[in-house]
């Protein structure tokens, strides 16, 4: 069971939040072979995950756990490239359905959500077999929209489904997105593309920042704070996707 914490930042922890904000970044090759591979056997192992919701199954650990300390190579090359940065929790992701629109954001009394990142480790179509060479097409879809939880009411909510996408209403419709600009600017041709999985009315009001192919080796990041999805994976005859992520926080 887990309990989410609806509540809005001080001041102070707005600022520093805002201040953070910026744009997705894409790094091909970020891992080496060797390493994409080593990430990938911890990801493709059988694990029983502790959350198995409607939208992906998700297991969430730190660096003291037996597989965060197998990872702590990667810490110097993060630092590498993202400044300021602490672990949260990593996790590996399944995916079960395509991710709609939403910001990751989550309310902390003593810490400031920074960026998450993510890295491709897998790629399953529904037929046959392919190599880390030779995935299908897949994306996740980073947009300049942001929640930042300024407009939470002092409330808390407990859910036995941790990612459940039923209820969720379009970005346009939510309070807590701000930065929307009136009318279409994604295409009818971008849609069906990428976001055919979500009505196009979903997309009125946001702005693309980019949107990041899945391939080997590769590192894409985005601010916890933005609106972001995957692309309709289903229905391009892939049947899941697997990934390791790091959720960070300010220092």
């Amino acid at each position: 069971m887990h309990e989410y914490q609806q509540k809005s930042f001080t001041p102070e922890q707005e600022s520093r939040l805002r201040a953070s904000a910026g744009p997705s970044v894409y790094i091909p090759n970020f891992l080496t072979e060797k390493e994409f591979n080593f990430c990938r056997q911890l990801v493709m192992r059988p694990i029983d995950y502790p959350e198995h919701g409607k939208v992906s199954k998700y297991w969430g650990f730190g660096w003291a756990t037996p597989t965060g300390q197998m990872l702590k190579w990667i810490k110097p090359k993060i630092d590498e490239i993202l400044d300021g940065w602490e672990l949260d929790f990593f996790a590996i992701q399944e995916a079960i359905n395509p991710w709609k629109l939403h910001a990751d954001i989550r309310w902390y009394a003593d810490k400031i959500p920074y960026k998450v990142i993510l890295m491709p480790m897998d790629v399953e179509p529904v037929s046959g077999s392919v190599g880390p060479d030779n995935w299908p097409e897949t994306y996740t879809a980073a947009f300049t929209q942001r929640n930042f939880l300024s407009r939470w009411p002092d409330v808390t909510k407990t859910t036995l489904v941790g990612n459940d996408q039923s209820n969720w209403v379009r970005p346009l419709d939510n309070i807590q997105y701000e930065g929307l600009v009136p009318g279409y600017h994604v295409t009818e041709d971008q849609w069906q593309k990428y976001f055919s999985h979500l009505p196009y009315s979903d997309l009125e009001g946001l702005t693309l920042d980019k949107i990041h192919p899945w391939t080997p080796g590769a590192l894409f990041h985005w601010d916890n704070t933005a609106v972001h999805c995957a692309d309709n994976f289903l229905g391009n005859n892939i049947k899941t996707k697997r990934s390791l992520m790091l959720f960070t926080v300010l220092k």
